[in-house]
């Protein structure tokens, strides 16, 4: 299996052929900060999968938030929420695969039980606990929002 690097490498080599500018441009932006930041002072990482994984997710959270941020701007914002939509979408391809909502309920139900209970599990013990066993497999705010709705 090709690493990340690798694979947005070979994807933005197949835009400029087939000159799609928004993935190439997509994929060189995400070089881009790959780069900036192995040559930022007091960089000490190494480079390979876990620093474009880094830089893919810290870009994804980060569009997130933007889209939001769009949405809230209704018709005005309609244009660049979909750049936005379109662009963390290209990009769930190099994510992990997270737990979908049932799993992630059952899992916080578990930690409920494990923290003494919905009279006594305050969220962020939860919270805690279900990110101590499954952190690679949830996102975070999906757990923080099952844990307050569940002990709500």
């Amino acid at each position: 299996m090709s690493t990340i690097e690798e694979r947005i490498n070979d994807r933005m080599k197949d835009a400029m052929r087939a000159k799609d500018v928004p993935t190439k441009d997509l994929m060189r932006m995400i070089k881009s900060k790959v780069i900036e930041q192995v040559t930022s002072k007091g960089y000490k990482g190494e480079e390979g999968d876990a620093l474009w994984l880094g830089v893919i997710e810290a870009y994804v959270k980060a569009s997130q938030k933007t889209l939001s941020e769009y949405e809230a701007l209704g018709a005005e914002g309609a244009e660049h929420a979909a750049q936005v939509r379109w662009e963390i979408g290209a990009l769930q391809e190099y994510l992990p695969q997270r737990a979908d909502e049932a799993t992630t309920e059952a899992w916080v139900r578990e930690a409920i039980e494990a923290a003494g209970g919905a009279g006594a599990a305050k969220v962020g013990a939860v919270l805690g606990l279900v990110m101590k066993s499954h952190k690679a497999d949830v996102e975070p705010a999906l757990v923080r929002a099952i844990a307050e709705r569940l002990l709500g």
